[in-house]
């Protein structure tokens, strides 16, 4: 197994999040191992897309899909690689974990309300992140979760106020 074996998962579940991949693009920055990196994040979307190389190195950083008006960066540590950013929203999403994308416009107590909704379902937030382009506009609520996500939660937390789109990341 390589150190970048849980790339093609990552690539596999954005693909899920971004089922329509016309236009879009991969930007390697990595200084090194680029075409291990570039190889198994296009075989996890499974589709073939241009792919450009950086001409510096980026800390811990080794890739950024760009699909669907949606930008993800792909990053590594010492202990694996993770999903390290949804467009303007940091957050740490490691290969096979349970949680949710929550799309909505910024108000006072979401954080509550979909916190509330996991509660009421006995799942455990492990990390929980939230962005906004600015107050009151388009925001982005990241929760992993110790446990899976199913369809009723989902629906649950899409009756909310203000909820645009809710995605389970499994």
């Amino acid at each position: 197994m390589t150190q970048f074996a849980g790339l093609r998962e990552l690539a596999e579940l954005i693909r899920r999040l971004e089922p329509e991949m016309a236009g879009a693009s991969l930007s390697i920055l990595a200084h090194e191992n680029r075409e291990e990196i570039a190889s198994q994040l296009l075989e996890g979307l499974g589709v073939r897309i241009p792919v450009q190389n950086s001409a510096g190195e980026y800390a811990n950083h080794l890739a950024v899909l760009q699909a669907g008006g949606n930008k993800y960066t792909i990053a590594q540590d010492w202990r694996e690689v993770y999903i390290s950013e949804i467009n303007y929203c940091f957050c740490r999403i490691p290969p096979g974990a349970h949680g949710l994308l929550v799309h909505h416009t910024d108000y006072p107590g979401v954080i509550y309300d979909v916190s509330r909704k996991l509660a009421d379902h006995e799942i455990n937030i492990s990390k929980l992140n939230v962005s906004r382009e600015q107050k009151g506009r388009n925001a982005l609520l990241i929760s992993v979760t110790d446990e899976e996500i199913t369809p009723v939660v989902v629906s649950a937390i899409e009756e909310l106020p203000q909820i645009n789109k809710v995605v389970s990341l499994k």
